[in-house]
């Protein structure tokens, strides 16, 4: 049998005839096409604190150093970067493998699913996290309904995993070990490369406008620590959220839970994606 995906999958057989209403299905899709904005999120936090840590060190690092110190500390800088960076890919892996998921949970649950696995052959069907879900060709005419639960009751498995370490992630590094007191390390550069530029001026007064340059970039900097920070708090709030929405999908395919719950849960959880976009937007607007 051909495989569409090369790597270590499990294959499950679909059988029986159930089905789910159109509220359901609907319900699943909305969530899965918040999942997939979700996802991007967390990337888009950790590459720009990345950024604002590099422009901190470089600031702190352009003053009062000699040739030596200064090139050391950027190769020391360097090092750090790469650490996290390593860090920060695991993390990433985790929510690119959510954003496949979600891409396939909203493939299968729309009206034309057989021609969206079809088209997407070699993308949907793949969840790698432990174990797979592997909707091949032979697999499309089955049921949908008996095919979504399948493939929702393994996702809960993985979603609920994730979310639990993300969190983690998400309050103990980037709350207590990244961004607390960036702020204090920016006050701490600004204030000591103003300084060395002001003492300057008596030899070259037009130092004065690259104290301005210095501070409307410092001011910049500042509104992204702003950022990261209100990104980071709404990151933490709809983690929790994500795995809830799910796990009242997977209830309720198994007919343990009312509809209206689910709708409950899934709501809360596209309107803290809605309220995320809208930070990233104004912050990007500004």
């Amino acid at each position: 049998m051909k495989k569409l995906i090369p790597i270590g999958i499990v294959l499950l057989i679909f059988s029986g005839c159930a089905t789910l209403t159109k509220s359901q299905l609907e319900s699943i899709s909305k969530y899965s096409s918040a999942t997939k904005e979700y996802a991007d999120y967390p990337r888009i936090l950790t590459k720009k604190y990345m950024n604002v840590q590099n422009d901190i060190f470089i600031l702190s690092n352009s003053y009062k150093v000699s040739s030596e110190i200064g090139s050391n500390n950027v190769y020391s800088n360097y090092i750090n970067r790469k650490e996290l960076l390593n860090k920060v890919e695991k993390i990433d892996l985790s929510f690119k493998i959510l954003k496949k998921y979600a891409k396939n949970l909203e493939a299968i649950s729309t009206k034309n699913y057989t021609k969206n696995i079809s088209e997407n052959a070699g993308t949907v069907g793949g969840f790698v996290y432990g174990s797979i879900v592997f909707v091949g060709k032979k697999y499309i005419g089955k049921n949908r309904g008996e095919l979504l639960k399948e493939y929702i009751e393994k996702g809960n498995i993985v979603i609920e995993k994730l979310s639990k370490t993300s969190k983690t992630f998400l309050e103990e590094d980037v709350s207590k070990k990244w961004i607390s007191g960036l702020d204090e390390k920016l006050k701490n550069a600004h204030l000591g490369l103003r300084q060395q530029i002001l003492a300057d001026t008596v030899n070259y007064p037009s130092n004065v406008y690259n104290v301005l340059l210095i501070d409307e970039k410092v001011s910049k900097i500042y509104d992204e620590i702003y950022y990261l920070e209100t990104m980071n708090k709404f990151l933490i709030k709809s983690i929790g959220n994500l795995y809830k929405a799910h796990n009242a999908l997977y209830e309720n395919t198994r007919q343990k839970q009312k509809m209206d719950e689910v709708l409950k849960e899934v709501s809360s959880f596209i309107n803290d994606v809605h309220e995320l976009i809208e930070i990233h937007n104004e912050f990007k607007s500004e």
